[in-house]
């Protein structure tokens, strides 16, 4: 096998498993900070965190086009001009880095006094500086390592650390609070424990890679930096756009209703795409390497792939998730969770949020940031205009309609321009491709809605979503033997074929 379909499986596989991990102590840690420190604590934990999270604004879209501008060298093993993108890419992250802490002491004068009324000065001042060292130390060591890594398709080094890491973060955090320690050692052993990420990824790079420190600074080796800028800024406007229109033009209800139902399809998103971990890599190296036979079988293969699994996933989802919230929102009643058209739109609008991703990576990959920065503005800009217009007669089922008709534009526009300018696939096989997905979606629905037995009690839901998920299944893979049968026997014959060895 390819070295480079091995790296794209281990990143994969992987993937799968951080999420698995980011998932149970996701649900364990915030438990903890609860029953040990109570919900006041847990809310000012969860409130600095997001703000430490503003700074990831000043990426600014570089990492994109830095890991861009890797692949070529690093597909010819060219060290000079590896180490010139690493130098420069080193370089701005600690202005970043800078930035940070500036943005850190303005954060420990203006946050506490905020909040005086509820925590004294220096709880909350000296909480703020445990949180924020891992941060630091991410832009003055880690990024510029960890996007080296990921553009030499070595993302499963970055997956091992960050997952050990985190494992060992949740042992220790629970024992911390367990024997009465504060919360400020809580965090500040998390921070530490945080900084063997960087740490380790400097080593790993400075053992394997051949970096020259002492290279001349060169702006010109990370190209289109503008573009990146642009498109960074449209997709966090694009990415936004709901909750803000929903915050500013709506009601918070109608923010917590829309929450409740995402966290159910960003969970799916968040799969989807860890599945797909390195396949940029992948794709970098062969547009590198100008082997275009192969760029367009392996693309063929994975826009396949992604269709499929989101078709099935997100059809599973559309059919549970009414019951699911439900459940979730079982004993609250100042507000009115039960929204099935929207369920449906909201729905349907992340599965062409996930086609939108997974087919985004070909962009970045090919580095062709510049050429579709208009329709990347245009997306945003129609999802900020359709919202707003729509929010006002239609509450959420009008922001979910504005995502859908943004959403479709920038997925259509792809398709156009990977035919023309990337991977030369005729616009017939994608739509084929949705044809597909679409007969998925209406034959399982309409299958389901004949054996629908959810009464409103946990026990019915887990039965109703194994019924539904066999039925999916079923019509899926009757689907794609009918449409890509040459597919589903190359995925079987791989799948034996780990078997076999």
């Amino acid at each position: 096998m390819d070295s480079r379909y091995k790296k794209l499986k281990w990143n994969s596989i992987l993937a799968l498993f951080y999420q698995a991990i980011l998932i149970l102590t996701g649900l364990v840690l915030p438990r903890c900070f609860l029953y040990f420190y109570g919900s006041e604590i847990n809310g000012l934990v969860t409130s600095i965190t997001q703000f430490l999270s503003f700074i990831n604004i000043c990426d600014l879209g570089i990492s994109a086009v830095v890991t861009a501008a890797y692949y070529t060298p690093l597909a010819y093993h060219d060290t000079k001009q590896i180490s010139k993108i690493f130098v420069y890419s080193k370089r701005f992250f600690r202005i970043i880095g800078f930035i940070l802490i500036a943005y850190v002491g303005f954060m420990l004068v203006a946050y506490p006094t905020l909040i005086n009324n509820s925590f004294d000065f220096w709880f909350t001042f000296m909480l703020i500086v445990a949180m924020s060292i891992s941060q630091l130390g991410q832009y003055f060591i880690g990024i510029s390592y960890q996007l080296l890594l990921n553009a030499d398709q070595k993302s499963y080094i970055r997956l091992i650390i960050n997952g050990s890491t985190l494992l060992i973060n949740t042992i220790i955090s629970i024992w911390l609070m367990n024997i009465g320690m504060s919360i400020q050692v809580v965090k500040l052993t998390t921070s530490l424990v945080y900084l063997l990420r960087p740490i380790m990824m400097f080593w790993y790079v400075k053992k394997h890679y051949e970096i020259d420190y002492a290279v001349v600074i060169d702006k010109s080796v990370v190209k289109q930096k503008k573009s990146g800028i642009i498109q960074h800024i449209a997709y966090m406007i694009y990415e936004n756009t709901d909750v803000m229109v929903l915050t500013v033009f709506s009601s918070l209800n109608n923010v917590s209703v829309y929450s409740v139902y995402t966290l159910a399809t960003n969970s799916i998103k968040q799969i989807i795409t860890a599945a797909t971990t390195g396949a940029e890599a992948l794709f970098g190296n062969m547009i590198a390497r100008n082997e275009r036979c192969n760029l367009q079988n392996f693309y063929n293969f994975y826009n396949w792939g992604v269709h499929t699994i989101s078709a099935l996933l997100f059809t599973i989802t559309g059919l549970m998730i009414v019951p699911f919230v439900k459940l979730y929102t079982l004993d609250i009643t100042d507000t009115n969770y039960y929204a099935p058209i929207f369920a449906i739109l909201i729905t349907f609008a992340y599965y062409l949020g996930c086609i939108r991703n997974c087919n985004y990576v070909l962009i970045r990959s090919a580095g062709h940031f510049k050429q579709t920065q208009i329709p990347s503005l245009i997306e945003a800009i129609l999802n900020i205009v359709l919202s707003i217009t729509f929010v006002f007669n239609f509450g959420l089922v009008g922001v979910a309609i504005g995502t859908i008709i943004s959403t479709l534009f920038f997925v259509i526009f792809e398709v156009i321009y990977f035919n023309k300018n990337i991977v030369f696939v005729p616009i017939k096989c994608f739509a084929k491709q949705f044809m597909v997905d679409l007969f998925t979606i209406i034959f399982t629905v309409v299958i389901v809605k004949h054996v629908y037995i959810f009464d409103g009690s946990i026990l019915s839901w887990i039965t109703q979503a194994i019924i539904s998920t066999i039925i999916c299944f079923g019509v899926t893979l009757i689907n794609q033997l009918a449409f890509y049968y040459n597919n589903v026997k190359l995925l079987k014959d791989k799948i034996f074929n780990k078997f076999k060895r």
